[in-house]
Order: C-alpha cells, then structure tokens, then sequence
C-alpha cells in the first residue's frame, strides 16, 4: 500500500467517522493555527479542484503573503492559485484524490488527515469520512513531506 496523510495518521491515532460539514470545520481550526503560529509551510489536499473556494484561495494566499509556502492538491488543480501558493494537479488514480488532508508544521504542528468513505447519496456536505488529527511532530512532518513540504 502506498503512502498517504491518512495512513500516516491513523496508524498512530484514533479515527473517527464525520461527514464533510465536519471536516470544513476542523479544517477552519487547523488554519486559524497557521495564521496564528506563522508555519514555514502550509498544504492541503482537496480531492477535486471544484472543491476550492474562494474562502479557502484567500486563506491560503493570506498565509503565502505572510511567509508561509503553500500548496493545494487537487484532481484538476490548475498549477498556479494565487500569489505564493502552488497548485497540484492529481492523476484520477492518485490516492490523494481520496482524502482530505491539512497539514501545518512548525512550532505548533498539527495534521487533519481523512478518507472519503464513497457515500455519495445525499447531500456534498453529509458526504462520509474517516479522519484522524495528529499532533506528533513526525507525522505532521511526514505527511508534510508526501505534499512536498
């Protein structure tokens, strides 16, 4: 099996079941974090480029602006997002097009790391996960690493 944020993370923590509503707030904790502790990088998968709102371009941005290299993964993610913040596309057998991962290093290090469960009936934001948030400076470094940062 290959590498991913969330093998990373749940093979060192408790997963919980969530749906996507959430994982858009964890999510918005794990940035308030990079915006208050001022990481060196920031990345974030986002499975689908149609996933990436312009909430999510502006914070991104606004910590690229603030020193932070940043990077969002997504299938059909175009390469350039906004100033200071790379996008990467994902091939359709990626498995990173299967989970939603956050990840901030630095003084405070923390990871959000999930795996849509394929439940597609119903609505975008009752969507199944598991997911699993890890404060353990080696696996945020090593989930860091798999988002190349």
């Amino acid at each position: 099996m290959q590498a991913t944020p969330y093998a990373l993370v749940s093979a060192g923590t408790d997963v919980r079941r969530g749906t996507k509503r959430e994982l858009i707030r964890l999510s918005r904790q794990l940035e308030r974090v990079a915006r208050e502790s001022s990481p060196p990088a920031v990345a974030a998968s986002l499975q689908d480029a149609r996933f990436l709102t312009e909430r999510t371009r502006a914070v991104y941005a606004e910590l690229a602006a603030a020193g932070a290299g940043a990077r969002l993964h997504a299938r059909g993610m175009q390469a350039w997002i906004a100033p200071g913040v790379e996008g990467v596309a994902l091939d359709d057998d990626d498995p990173l097009v299967d989970e939603w991962v956050v990840v901030v290093p630095g003084a405070s290090p923390v990871v959000l790391a999930a795996t849509d469960l394929g439940d597609t009936g119903g609505r975008d934001d009752d969507r199944a996960f598991t997911y699993g948030v890890s404060h353990d400076p080696h696996v945020v470094a090593g989930c860091g690493r798999l988002l190349g940062i």
